[in-house]
């Protein structure tokens, strides 16, 4: 029952094992008082291969209660069964680097590899070394950690939600394009900070297209965007336009749960129509009064590993499979379970405009101060409001642009705008993967040496 981690990394990754409580016991007769088992983690998902076979031994006694000998010489016996071993997805280097990283910074990473759904690096910071959480000091270190005020115990890569602010811009665009209301030849103007509904963050060019409008990460043209989907007359009223929107947003992978194999993953939020019903009373809700869902705010959350399912998906032009952490079980190297692939409700052909888009962003728009030598990056930068303080830092990426191996999600919170924090942190993890070595020290450096809490 004890654990022995050479690295302290991957804490909420693997979890850790405590002794069983008396409510299990009850629940489950294979458990006596005094066994361990899985807490939370892998060790809690794989519980029942990593536990093995408990053996058993029947032993005579006299009446002093002295071994005489073995019943009926051992025919009742049984020996015990070792658990079997679990081979897992996780970069042990890439997670290191990005425990590193966001050494000092409040959020998430997760990687995943777009063609298997493989999970690649899955963090939480603030992180605690692992080795805590072992033997005799584990309950004494476990009240220490949960009574820490930056809560290292929460595992925020799936456990954490968030808005998902400019990130989630393409979703619309995907669902504009399917629905026929947005083409490459339909441009929307910008006012710039003077735009009404929903101003813009900065002034550029105008009239724009749907792959520019992504790269300048343009309000107004979003807002446009929704407000067509949901004011057309295709779907036969607002209400059931809005049913259709949330249906294909939730094909994407938000709004309930991915089914990874590890525990206690969150479902995030894409309101339902009756939620707004409840609100605003049925029939008096329409594009205007559900605005900030045109450019990833009001009642939308993610959980940081949705949004890198998310990433993995625009890879794959519109499907992903379920991300997961172990890939293989047992000597042999027998598959851990057969992982579903998911196809989105958005064909294909439209995925290649909002690639493009997430393209320029990497090579013209916010995320081109980091681009990564001879690797071309495809992401989107977020910031996301945050009524409980300071804005959210988000970036979503995969690389490269052909044939991905790589697509990252990194949230840091109240750290303000994508670009300044977020995407550094994404673009090293990137280039570590993908080349070897970086080649800005710069801006590793900064990144190391900056903490945010």
């Amino acid at each position: 029952t004890l654990r022995y981690y050479p690295k302290p990394i991957g804490a909420h990754l693997f979890g850790f094992v405590g002794e069983v409580t008396q409510g299990l016991i009850d629940k489950n007769p294979y458990y006596k008082s005094g066994d361990y088992i899985g807490i939370s983690g892998i060790e809690k998902s794989y519980e029942n291969m990593l536990r093995g076979i408990k053996g058993m031994k029947i032993r005579m006694v006299d009446v002093h209660n002295r071994e005489v000998g073995s019943f009926q010489d051992g025919r009742f016996d049984s020996a015990a069964i070792m658990g079997q071993d679990l081979y897992l997805s996780i970069d042990a280097d890439l997670q290191e680097y990005g425990e590193l990283l966001m050494r000092g910074k409040m959020g998430s990473v997760v990687a995943i590899e777009p063609s298997t759904g493989e999970i690649l690096a899955f963090l939480s910071s603030p992180a605690y070394d692992p080795n805590l959480l072992v033997g005799r000091v584990r309950s004494k270190n476990y009240k220490l950690l949960s009574e820490d005020p930056i809560k290292p115990l929460i595992n925020r890569a799936m456990a954490g939600t968030y808005p998902p602010g400019s990130t989630f811009k393409m979703v619309n665009d995907l669902i504009g394009l399917q629905e026929g209301l947005l083409t490459l030849s339909v441009r929307y103007s910008c006012q710039g900070k003077t735009s009404s509904p929903i101003r813009c963050t900065h002034t550029h060019q105008s009239p724009l297209n749907v792959e520019v409008a992504i790269q300048q990460s343009c309000n107004p043209f979003h807002w446009q965007v929704f407000r067509s989907i949901i004011s057309n007359g295709k779907h036969g009223g607002i209400r059931n336009n809005y049913v259709s929107w949330r249906n294909q947003v939730m094909s994407l992978g938000f709004g309930h749960k991915l089914g990874t194999d590890l525990q206690f993953e969150l479902s995030g939020n894409i309101p339902s129509a009756e939620k707004y019903d409840a609100i605003y009373g049925k029939g008096h809700w329409n594009a205007m009064t559900i605005r900030s869902l045109s450019i990833g705010q009001g009642e939308i959350l993610v959980t940081p590993l949705q949004l890198a399912n998310y990433a993995a998906a625009m890879a794959n032009r519109g499907s992903y499979i379920v991300p997961h952490v172990v890939k293989y079980t047992g000597e042999k190297g027998n598959k851990a379970a057969e992982f579903k692939r998911i196809v989105s409700s958005i064909d294909p052909v439209h995925f290649e405009v909002a690639v493009e888009g997430m393209r320029q962003v990497a090579t013209l728009g916010t995320a081109r101060w980091y681009q990564i030598d001879s690797v071309t990056m495809c992401g989107k930068t977020g910031t996301a409001e945050n009524p409980h303080g300071e804005d959210h830092s988000l970036f979503m990426a995969f690389a490269p642009a052909e044939n991905p191996k790589i697509a990252i999600a990194v949230i840091i919170e109240n750290a303000g705008f994508g670009s300044t924090w977020a995407l550094p942190v994404a673009s090293l993890m990137i280039e570590k993967y993908i080349t070897g070595k970086i080649k800005r020290p710069d801006v590793e450096e900064h990144m190391l040496n900056t903490k945010l809490y």
